[in-house]
């Protein structure tokens, strides 16, 4: 069934035009009486509807959406990932790679190596950015909701926030123990889960022996070096592939 991303989903007719009314029309040559489903990424709702009316030139359709209900596409499991504030747009870079495979909540934390410093007024211009980026991955990869992003914090605030969730990791170069089994042993069971993991320079020794005193794993992903932005595909990569359908 065709999916298509409607900001703003009410029941009633609408007329999709622009991108995706092109998208809708001439990519997929949806014609009167076609069915597809409306989602709302903001809301999390979704709606059944049918083709009313196709124009060509321009590429337009009207569609009659139905009743609204609690969206299909979800996440089957609360996943927490905590992200060490990096340069540039590396955070833009784990936010829309973390909101496709899953993520249900964002949290940019400041650290010892962190180069980036934010104030009140930037953090939340930042967290304005990520939110609208996680909304724009929402749509794009066909979930019913976005994942919820907070704003900047310090490291330890941040983990506080992950303890709402059952398995967590911390993730560190530093660590002997490998994230393998202890993610699929979490996987099997069901737990919800949270991932911490450092800027480009990584988490300093005080910030890990701080995250192990609050009862997160130290996990390690092996001898190679990620970047800082590669770690949450990598891993939530790992938590898709081996989760779906448990």
């Amino acid at each position: 069934m065709t999916r298509a991303p409607i900001a703003a989903l009410a029941p009633g007719e609408r007329s999709l035009d622009g991108a995706l009314g092109h998208y809708l029309a001439t990519v997929l040559r949806l014609r009167v009486g076609d069915a597809l489903v409306g989602f709302d990424p903001a809301s999390g709702k979704e709606a059944d509807a049918v083709v009313v009316r196709a124009d060509r030139h321009p590429a337009a359709l009207t569609v009659r959406f139905g009743a609204l209900r609690d969206g299909a596409v979800r996440p089957d499991r609360r996943i927490t990932w905590i992200q060490g504030l990096a340069k540039g747009d590396k955070c833009e870079t784990v936010v829309r790679d973390a909101t496709e495979l899953g993520m249900t909540r964002f949290v940019v934390a400041a650290t010892s190596r962190s180069v980036v410093r934010l104030d009140a007024k930037r953090g939340a211009a930042r967290r304005a950015r990520w939110a609208r980026i996680a909304q724009e991955s929402a749509r794009q990869s066909g979930r019913s909701e976005a994942p919820r992003v907070d704003a900047p914090c310090a490291w330890s605030e941040a983990l506080s926030r992950g303890a709402e969730c059952v398995a967590r990791f911390c993730l560190w170069e530093g660590a002997t123990e490998p994230l393998g089994p202890l993610l699929f042993a979490a996987l099997a069971s069901g737990a919800s889960l949270a991932f911490a993991c450092g800027p480009e320079g990584g988490l300093d020794e005080g910030e890990v022996a701080l995250a192990a005193a609050q009862g997160w794993a130290i996990a390690s992903l092996g001898p190679r070096a990620l970047r800082t932005e590669t770690v949450a595909a990598a891993v939530l990569g790992a938590v898709q592939v081996w989760g779906w359908g448990r």
